[in-house]
């Protein structure tokens, strides 16, 4: 995701409407108490949709819970301001929720580009969900209050549930063959491979040794194609076949144009790396799986590429003090 713009010039407070911090609003949900801001303030736009405040606590919220949790399972005290990269934990915090929320964004938007909305069966199938989890919590009243703790009512979680559905059509929209989105991932140029792998380690040379033995072995299979699955399982790289993006990062430069150039069901000779010792295979990549992973990188890079300008309210949003308000505010409720 581009750097998010502070609105500091005139224009970009006009555009964002409400940029200012609003006094608490008078039935706020624990989230906008926390923040002690209105939840309906214009918090940030993601290229150019505007966020509602309780969206972006909503995700602040769920990932200050799992911090907390991580920290309760370890037995560590909580500081929200340890160092991590980056910054402090609290700065962490604030990014991924920041990440989350430019992601669901994202969905809509893609929605909105590609033609996808809810047909009146989908509607009808979320009201549907929602009675089903309500008898499943004992009754709508205790599931409200569930909810209620995470700072949302039913139509907060059912617009949330909605981008979900909103997601789900357009990977859909992805598997059908013509489509814009399948034609924008073949454009991608993606690829899948599956990697044997033994680990560099401590001793480079012996790790050197065993890559030519497995790839001695592979050779001298009766079926290399059925064997290939079954050394990478022996092997370090317990990710199995996976699909690649260019320039994703997922395997290192040189082993990425080494895959570009595989035929598909060919595998490389040994490929050397800092990591240790690689024998890659390219793969049809027809699973709906591969492709699902493929479409989740595409979705993923467009949310991290958008355009997200915030406002001053989000600047000045205190993760700790907002984490320690909504703590108070649970066990006071």
């Amino acid at each position: 995701m581009k750097k998010p713009i502070a609105a500091l010039a005139l224009a970009l407070c006009l555009a964002l409407s409400g940029c200012a911090p609003e006094k608490k609003e008078e039935n706020a949900s624990l989230l906008g108490r926390a923040a002690e801001m209105g939840e309906e303030l214009v918090l940030m736009t993601v290229d150019g949709r505007e966020v509602p405040a309780w969206r972006y606590l909503y995700w602040l919220a769920f990932t200050c819970d799992q911090v907390r949790a991580k920290y309760k399972d370890s037995g560590l005290a909580l500081d929200w301001e340890a160092p991590v990269p980056g910054g402090t934990l609290a700065d962490y915090a604030k990014d991924q929720a920041l990440a989350d929320t430019a992601l669901y964004a994202t969905v809509e938007n893609w929605a909105q580009r590609y033609g996808c909305a809810l047909s009146e069966t989908e509607r009808a199938a979320l009201a549907k969900t929602w009675e089903e989890q309500s008898a499943a919590r004992g009754g709508e009243e205790a599931y409200l209050k569930e909810l209620a703790a995470l700072g949302l009512d039913r139509l907060r979680a059912e617009e949330l549930a909605e981008v979900g559905m909103l997601y789900a059509k357009l990977y859909g929209l992805c598997l059908t063959e013509g489509s814009e989105l399948s034609e924008l991932l073949e454009r991608a140029g993606s690829l899948t491979v599956d990697r044997i792998l033994i680990s560099a380690g401590e001793d480079r040379e012996e790790a050197r040794e065993k890559a030519a033995e497995v790839f001695s072995r592979l050779n001298g299979a009766e079926d290399p194609a059925a064997a290939f699955p079954v050394l990478a399982a022996e092997g370090d790289d317990v990710s199995g076949p996976r699909t690649l993006l260019p320039g994703d990062g997922t395997l290192p430069q040189a082993l990425e144009e080494a895959a570009k150039a595989l035929e598909e069901g060919q595998y490389s000779g040994i490929l050397e790396s800092e990591e240790g010792f690689s024998i890659l295979r390219r793969l049809a990549g027809e699973g709906e799986v591969l492709a699902g992973e493929a479409f989740d990188r595409l979705l993923q890079d467009a949310a991290e590429e958008a355009m997200v300008q915030t406002s001053p309210a989000y600047d000045i949003l205190d993760a700790a003090a907002f984490d320690k308000a909504l703590e108070e505010l649970r066990a006071a409720e």
